[in-house]
């Protein structure tokens, strides 16, 4: 089975980074068929565009874009690409990273596919934030990629308890109507809860209010719009179910620290 030495993946590289030991790469796929493989070094993988099927002894994720996986360095997979063109932005953590211990990066096995809008949002800022390198580049990396493994590690506590089936039927509920009008008393409604119980629980669960948690999966559907051209801005609001323009750059701007047409040019530039 084929190792692959630091740095190295398959595909055209558009972009390679190196900055404070992380091995940053902004890749092209071009393999329709890669067979199993492992990497010398943990790395994230984060789809910017299209489609793309990665196996491991896990079982088999069906990646589009927005989609986020980590493999620690022992994780063995294979990757199929459909017709189309696809994207990734990797992060790779060297031995060197002077944060491994503080990650804790001994603690995650094998791959994860990670769901966390809020984990997600922070791979968000780690792309913008490499097209614009300079002396504070590296730190400010390094500090967002701290809060990942810290969002990580809430989430392994939490889920080390026993979580009530309520919260993943809440979680898929949110995901799929996060861009209509929800009212506390219809999702209690639906998941046959108390209200107060519900907005009391949420936030031991998820980490964040309800309303903040609705905020966040409303801005990661923006940001994945942005990508696209052919959107306006007020499409794009509209449809990550934004009442009106300006809530939609408050937002926006409050997450990020840049307006949503900012964060366009950025990217395109």
């Amino acid at each position: 089975m084929e190792q692959l030495k630091a740095g190295t993946y398959f595909g055209a590289i558009n972009r390679k980074i190196n900055s404070n030991e992380l091995l940053v790469s902004d890749a092209i796929y071009t393999l329709e068929k890669v067979d199993w493989h492992y990497h010398e070094n943990p790395y994230f993988t984060f789809i910017l565009e299209g489609n793309l099927l990665e196996g491991s002894k896990k079982g088999i994720h069906h990646c589009t874009a927005g989609d986020l996986l980590f493999h620690n360095w022992q994780d063995a997979h294979y990757n199929r690409k459909p017709d189309g063109r696809t994207r990734g932005f990797h992060i790779e953590l060297s031995q060197d990273w002077r944060w491994n211990e503080v990650a804790a990066l001994h603690l995650l096995e094998g791959n994860m596919d990670i769901q966390m809008p809020e984990v997600r949002l922070l791979f968000h800022k780690l792309f913008l934030e490499s097209f614009d390198l300079d002396n504070s580049s590296g730190l400010t990396m390094d500090s967002l990629l701290l809060n990942v493994f810290s969002l990580l590690h809430r989430d392994r506590v939490v889920s080390e308890r026993k979580v009530p089936q309520w919260v993943y039927m809440l979680r898929d509920y949110l995901r799929a109507n996060f861009n209509k009008e929800l009212k506390l008393t219809t999702i209690s409604h639906t998941l046959d809860l108390h209200p107060v119980y519900l907005s009391r629980e949420f936030s031991r669960y998820f980490g964040v209010t309800m309303g903040d948690y609705i905020r966040k999966l409303k801005v990661e559907n923006a940001v994945l719009l942005l990508r696209e051209p052919n959107h306006s801005l007020t499409e794009i609001g509209y449809k990550s179910g934004f009442s009106d323009q300006s809530h939609f750059i408050r937002c926006f701007k409050s997450l990020f620290g840049s307006t949503p047409g900012e964060y366009r040019n950025k990217i395109n530039s």
